[in-house]
């Protein structure tokens, strides 16, 4: 249960609270009833962030998207704290000499007192202070300079709800603390926060850096990374790198013979710790300008015995940023051309099912029309059947628009599966029955969150709401190229 009251309060420095009357103010205004509720459910949480965001973000009064801007950044004030005091000493402390204390790191994050109303400009790149003292006709937002942003309204700055992956607002804003700048260097300063060997072997070596290896080394390298980021990528894993799995270690070695690299696993993973160690000293030393780490050991006895070498605890993610947005960019571009191509396809096809239909093949030529009455001049399948003198029944039958929506959707997913089957080689993945079970899941996920719930919701909504999913859009897209052709 969240606290209602985290809304209005804001979490300082010094670990106390400080209540913001404006806050507390227009959050009754917005939601009277829940308001008056000491805790929020999960779904109430949810609701109210989606409403805030929007009016943060969209809304055309500019003190009403600051007020909502301010209840918002009370909330991530909270979260920001539970990170400092929970989730980073959990991870980090195992392996500090000297633990550090969460508060340590408020300070460095908990920059945002309350007390200035704040907007963004249009693309949501810049922050503004909004003069609350002054009349709305005279008041004019100054820009907050580069360095002196509010982390808070930053981490709502790259908050999107829309994204595929869906993440909550709560995993954005413990994702965002534990990369905070601050926080990294507070870390590497301690000595902590290195990556894992594994994070660092994801590392594109280029440059002056190729130079500290060998060809060979290089070619090991090389085998690891095609193998180790592909299933990352594939999975969409965020957490830490951790050590490959038998299935991977045999594909890797496999590519090396045929570089005809003979090695063993024992050599293989070896040469792994050396290049790793190489690369960390040179990610310590541009990070902080030295190199606090702990020495690789390589274990060449046959002593099971030995100690291994202690890992730091590290949250990979930032070395994996940019592949993960290539990733995305990707699937993004490839679902918006698979989409439109599928829905031409189904479109065209229900053409010919009607045309061959004794019941319904008057109304063929007219299906494309019809959808533009649909999806573009907002009309009902009752409003439609009017129009063409027949009735809803028969009307909702010729459309099926929720079997027109299963198909592409059934379709699209099909498509999809087949191309990152095909360019991230996934054939040759080790075979894990719930591995193709897990990506099918997801890919529908993602299917799902990009259009067809929207489009899915567009079918029972009331009139009055324009239908503007993705689908509705694309639909609107081929009938004005169908027109052009015409």
């Amino acid at each position: 249960m969240i606290s209602t009251s985290n809304y209005w309060k804001v979490r300082l420095p010094s670990v106390s609270n400080r209540e913001i009357d404006r806050a507390k103010e227009f959050f009754k205004l917005q939601f009277p009833d829940l308001s008056q509720k000491t805790t929020l459910s999960a779904e109430e949480n949810k609701d109210i962030q989606r409403e805030l965001w929007q009016m943060f973000r969209f809304a055309d009064d500019v003190y009403q998207r600051a007020y909502a801007g301010l209840c918002l950044r009370c909330y991530v004030s909270h979260r920001i704290f539970l990170t400092c005091q929970q989730h980073i000493p959990r991870i980090y402390n195992i392996g500090a000499e000297k633990p550090f204390s969460y508060t340590d790191l408020l300070p460095l994050v908990l920059n945002d007192h309350g007390k200035t109303l704040v907007i963004l400009d249009s693309e949501g790149e810049t922050q503004y202070i909004l003069n609350h003292h002054l009349n709305h006709h005279d008041s004019t937002p100054q820009p907050i300079s580069i360095g002196g942003e509010f982390f808070s309204v930053r981490i709502l700055q790259k908050f999107k709800p829309n994204l595929a992956n869906n993440e909550s607002l709560d995993n954005w804003i413990r994702r965002l603390t534990c990369q905070n700048e601050n926080i990294k260097s507070f870390l590497w300063d301690l000595g902590l926060a290195t990556p894992t060997d594994w994070a660092l072997l994801c590392k594109t070596v280029t440059g002056p850096l190729s130079q500290l290896f060998s060809p060979e080394q290089l070619d090991i390298i090389q085998a690891f990374q095609t193998v180790y980021q592909r299933d990352r990528r594939i999975t969409r894993q965020q957490e830490r790198c951790s050590e490959p799995t038998q299935s991977q270690w045999q594909e890797i070695l496999g590519l090396l013979q045929q570089k005809n690299i003979a090695i063993s696993l024992r050599e293989l993973i070896s040469d792994l710790k050396h290049i790793a160690e190489i690369l960390r000293q040179d990610w310590l030393s541009r990070k902080t300008g030295s190199t606090k780490t702990l020495p690789i050991i390589e274990n060449n006895s046959d002593d099971s015995t030995n100690n291994k070498t202690p890992e730091l605890p590290y949250l990979d993610r930032d070395l994996e940023d940019v592949e993960l947005e290539n990733f995305e960019i990707f699937c993004n571009e490839l679902f918006k051309q698979t989409l439109y191509q599928i829905i031409t396809e189904v479109i065209q096809e229900r053409i010919e099912e009607l045309k061959k239909s004794r019941a319904y093949s008057n109304f063929a030529q007219r299906y494309p029309e019809g959808l533009r009455l649909y999806y573009q001049e907002n009309l009902s399948l009752g409003e439609i059947g009017k129009q063409w003198g027949i009735e809803w029944s028969k009307a909702r039958r010729i459309f099926q628009l929720g079997d027109f929506l299963d198909i592409i959707q059934c379709r699209t997913e099909e498509v999809l599966l087949n191309e990152l089957r095909n360019k991230y080689q996934l054939t040759q993945i080790h075979n894990d029955p719930d591995y193709l079970k897990n990506l099918v899941e997801s890919i529908r996920e993602f299917a799902l969150s990009q259009a067809f719930k929207e489009a899915e919701a567009e079918l029972v909504a009331s009139k009055k709401q324009v239908k503007n999913s993705l689908i509705a859009q694309m639909i609107r897209t081929y009938l004005s190229h169908l027109h052009h052709l015409v």
